[in-house]
């Protein structure tokens, strides 16, 4: 895969016809120093970083990456030694041959299909259109998890936010209001009334110390 889409990206970059306008044909240019100095050091690292630990069956002293860690995994190799197990030459010839072979046909693959590329409306279908897609992967995560979390939210706001928790707050402000129009009844301003509550408050007093004696 990383074969194909790089060069995929290398055919798109530098092969075919100049996708875009006129104006921005007029401007094109090489990168500053600053920018391709790194990425040639990083190109040749790229290179030439897989000598530094190449299999022995290829370069006597290979393997000199897994000799020089081999002091910090020491103890573990071991505690393993039991189930350490060595590949023959044949099978390490056979991976690395599906490997590169592998690599080499996404590389063909890439090459013919986008050196020539030039954008068209025309739909891709079957394992083009799922590629195209992004293997469709918005959609998948629109659907499991976007789509619940909204639903979700829209009862929690509807039904709990209004009808329990609103409805809880709402209810508390209702009482005290009709509570304190009832109260506020007695505030009459009427003396009479107030003589009239103080006796009988007066007297719910004398009777409760009386029946509690």
């Amino acid at each position: 895969m990383t074969a194909f889409y790089m060069f995929r990206l290398y055919a798109l970059t530098f092969k075919g016809k100049f996708r875009g306008t006129e104006e921005q044909a007029h401007h094109l240019h090489e990168s500053p120093a600053a920018i391709t100095v790194p990425l040639i050091v990083l190109a040749v690292l790229a290179a030439l970083g897989g000598l530094v630990n190449i299999p022995e069956i290829f370069m006597e002293g290979g393997n000199r990456l897994e000799h020089f860690l081999a002091p910090i995994f020491e103890p573990s190799y071991q505690l393993m030694a039991h189930h350490t197990h060595h590949l023959s030459h044949s099978t390490e010839y056979l991976l690395m041959g599906i490997s590169v072979g592998g690599a080499l046909i996404a590389i063909v693959i890439a090459w013919n299909t986008f050196s020539k590329y030039e954008k068209t409306d025309k739909q891709q279908s079957g394992l083009g259109k799922f590629f195209e897609n992004k293997w469709y992967i918005d959609e998948l995560y629109d659907r499991i998890i976007v789509q619940p979390v909204l639903q979700l939210a829209r009862v929690l706001n509807n039904f709990v936010e209004k009808k329990i928790i609103d409805g809880i707050v709402n209810g508390v402000g209702r009482s005290v209001n009709y509570g304190s129009r009832q109260i506020r009844l007695l505030q009459n301003g009427q003396v009479s009334l107030y003589v009239l509550l103080m006796v009988i408050g007066l007297l719910l007093m004398f009777i409760i110390q009386f029946l509690s004696k």
